[in-house]
């Protein structure tokens, strides 16, 4: 760029190369190059480049507001030809657990809000054409949602966390279909509170057998056992259950309890720590990073950054694992379609292990089982990779 001195001795010439420059450098018709190029010199020649640049954002955003249609081509020619270095730098941050508006300022050397700016544009996959104001609206800067922690407990039933990439707060519900009864009462008893970004669910768990009394009577050398039942889950001694039928003496019930969901909705970059007995996790959307705590449950998720788990009976899919995963099973089956980190390790003793790594995988990847089957995609001949496997029982295959 020119200095003050030099554009005080700018020639026609001169400004026609910089006319030209413009068209050639954001695809822009002439009159639109016109224009952007004299708003330029009329402030770079009053104020440094540091700020002449900062003001030449400022005044080009206010005449797309004021509905100035050179400014608007110029805008949308800029955003486009800056658009693949925008989008790589989002879905970076995304996946690693960053701020995007906070990654875009950094990285493209953008205002605040113009970052943020840039977020609710690809969030919502439009132009900046479309965040024009309408109807005589005043033009507002869409905020950009910053990641949060969700720490969940939920006992039993199932959590489904959504990472929506137009939120900018968490949203919680914890639901069930039963009006009365132990899940009800349950989900009546749930906590849900918000300490800056760490975002913490309770749900209590539900009692294993409430209401059965028995009565032992004795009379004339005869005795007589009455059992009166209230609701029951698990097995009661001296009882059938069958298909949620009871059966005790004359008693002929039907016991039954609609499970408990807890619903989340996360902001991008946030995470996940979750704690469950026999409730099942499923993540829908990009999630920076996964922490779960579980015996029975079943997990399945699309794209994570880091991921770590401790379960018993489950099973563990993923879609895609960006950066790490450490999975320790005893009876599930682990699988893992797309593995780009740098450090793998997963264990179990009678599940499977079905990992692909892509070529972006380097580092560790361990995969040990007792009397499951390993299998190892991507993997062979890759000497950026150490691979390390074990099984007793099983076999171990590497494509």
């Amino acid at each position: 760029m020119f200095n003050q001195d030099m554009l005080a001795m700018l020639t026609a010439g001169d400004r026609d190369e910089l006319i030209r420059d413009f068209m050639t450098e954001y695809g822009v018709s002439e009159p639109t190059a016109t224009m952007a190029t004299s708003l330029f010199i009329t402030i770079a020649s009053a104020m440094s480049q540091e700020q002449a640049e900062t003001e030449f954002q400022r005044a080009v955003t206010q005449s797309v507001a004021q509905g100035e249609s050179w400014a608007t081509e110029f805008v949308q020619a800029a955003f486009d030809k800056r658009l693949p270095g925008f989008r790589a730098t989002y879905q970076r941050a995304i996946t690693t657990g960053q701020d995007p508006a906070a990654e875009l300022a950094r990285e493209h050397n953008l205002p605040t809000a113009a970052a943020a700016e840039v977020v609710a544009l690809l969030t919502n996959g439009s132009s900046p054409t479309a965040a024009q104001p309408t109807s005589g609206r005043t033009r507002r800067e869409a905020p950009a949602g910053r990641p949060y922690l969700a720490d969940i407990t939920c006992p039993s039933g199932i959590v489904k966390v959504t990472v929506d990439l137009t939120a900018t707060v968490p949203s919680v519900t914890v639901r069930t279909d039963d009006k009365t009864g132990p899940s009800a009462d349950a989900v009546h008893d749930s906590t849900v509170f918000l300490d800056g970004d760490r975002l913490t669910i309770r749900v209590p768990d539900i009692e294993s057998a409430t209401g059965v009394t028995q009565t032992v009577t004795s009379q004339g050398g005869r005795t007589t056992v009455y059992q009166n039942v209230g609701t029951v889950h698990g097995s009661v001694t001296g009882a059938r259950i069958v298909n949620g039928d009871m059966y005790i003496g004359d008693f002929n019930g039907s016991i039954s309890s609609s499970p408990i969901e807890v619903l989340v909705t996360l902001p991008a970059g946030s995470g996940v720590k979750a704690t469950t007995h026999n409730a099942h996790l499923k993540v829908t959307g990009p999630l920076a990073a996964l922490h779960m705590d579980t015996r029975n449950g079943h997990l399945t998720a699309g794209v994570v950054g880091r991921v770590k788990v401790n379960g018993r009976n489950g099973d563990y899919t993923f879609d895609a694992i960006q950066e790490s995963v450490d999975i320790d099973s005893h009876n599930g089956h682990t699988t893992i379609s797309s593995y780009s980190g740098h450090d793998a390790r997963a264990i179990t003793h009678n599940g499977t292990l079905d990992i692909a790594a892509t070529p972006r995988a380097t580092g560790r990847i361990e995969a040990r089982s007792h009397n499951g089957s390993i299998t190892l995609r991507g993997t062979r001949g890759r000497q950026d990779l150490d691979v390390r496997t074990r099984t007793h029982n099983g076999s171990v295959r590497t494509i």
